[in-house]
């Protein structure tokens, strides 16, 4: 998880708003209760999150679950397995951080690029905190050292790490949170949904106009207009790129997608990556892992029928699942085809 003193002003600024929007959008509007849509806003997982949803449901039993699981998985929280665990080379992993830590080895094992038991290289630049830094290169590789899945010993649910590996499911929690909402919200019968964690987000059921879900993806180079819309049925969408969180040192910019096969903060030649597809998690882990590839690797993914993949490349050209012909709309002329 990310440091959440990254975001301090950030919340500090929303908080009265956040308070008076609580108050407000956990309130169903009037009329029918079961066809009006609920909201809420509320901030977790490191970021400002939202759900709009239909249904007898109790909105808040799932802003509940995404705060739950965010605690549980989130690296900075003392009461959490992840931080003992890190903090003291040993742990048993239950609940979240078990399935989670499964699902990202498994996960790795089919795509590699992105591997949870990097917490050493993401403490050591620091990119997301308060004090991001360019570390010497002797640092970088010891820590690479630590970086592996063959590093950890494991039996059951008892982990140990003897080199001082330590753990970091920012790349697949939020795909994870969202999987668990859309569990849940299957299981009480809730028939619509919008669940945006930032940089991932659920669509679910039918919308009550029965047309497609449209959803904006933002221009990397203007990140407060959008470069294009898309329509999609019911699906998990994440978005990863370098232009949101990052740091400059001297005269250099430094993300915090980091690429381990160097140790350093990735240096792309594609500027964001949205995956399409059935799964949160995978969904999260996906777009990571694709944009750290480039280019060269993005026809593999292009023409893999369980994702759907919307690349934007650092020349502003545009590159997509053919699947998704006819179903992409641009904003403005940016765009080159795929």
């Amino acid at each position: 998880m990310k440091h959440k003193t990254a975001f301090v002003v950030i919340c500090f600024a929303l908080a009265l708003v956040l308070i008076g929007a609580m108050l407000l959008y956990l309130q169903k509007k009037t009329g029918d209760e079961k066809n009006e849509a609920m909201k809420a806003d509320f901030f977790a997982m490191d970021t400002l999150c939202s759900i709009t949803m239909q249904g007898e449901g109790d909105i808040g039993q799932y802003r509940m679950l995404i705060t739950r699981i965010g605690r549980e998985l989130d690296r900075y929280d003392e009461g959490s397995e992840v931080y003992r665990f890190n903090t003291e080379g040993s742990a048993t992993l239950s609940g979240s951080a078990a399935v989670l830590f499964d699902k990202s080895r498994e996960l790795y094992e089919q795509y590699g690029l992105v591997d949870i038991t990097c917490g050493g290289i993401v403490s050591l630049w620091g990119i997301t905190g308060d004090s991001p830094r360019v570390p010497a290169d002797d640092e970088i590789a010891a820590e690479l050292e630590k970086v592996g899945f063959d590093k950890l010993r494991y039996g059951r649910s008892a982990y140990d790490a003897p080199l001082g590996t330590q753990l970091d499911f920012g790349a697949v929690a939020k795909g994870y949170a969202l999987d668990c909402v859309k569990s849940e919200l299957k299981q009480n019968g809730d028939g619509y949904a919008v669940v945006s964690l930032g940089s991932s987000t659920l669509l679910y059921g039918q919308r009550p106009d029965g047309e497609p879900f449209k959803t904006g993806i933002k221009d990397p180079f203007s990140p407060d207009e959008l470069l294009l819309t898309f329509e999609s049925g019911e699906c998990f969408v994440s978005t990863s790129g370098g232009y949101e969180r990052y740091f400059e040192a001297g005269g250099r910019r430094y993300i915090h997608i980091l690429d381990l096969k160097t140790g350093c903060p990735c240096e792309s030649d594609l500027a964001s990556v949205t995956v399409i597809c059935k799964s949160g998690v995978k969904s999260d882990f996906l777009s990571t892992a694709i944009f750290i590839d480039g280019k060269a690797g993005l026809d593999k993914y292009l023409n893999d029928d369980s994702i759907q993949v919307i690349a934007v490349d650092n020349d502003k050209k545009i590159y997509y699942s053919p699947s998704l012909e006819g179903k992409i709309k641009m904003k403005g002329s940016k765009g080159g085809g795929n």
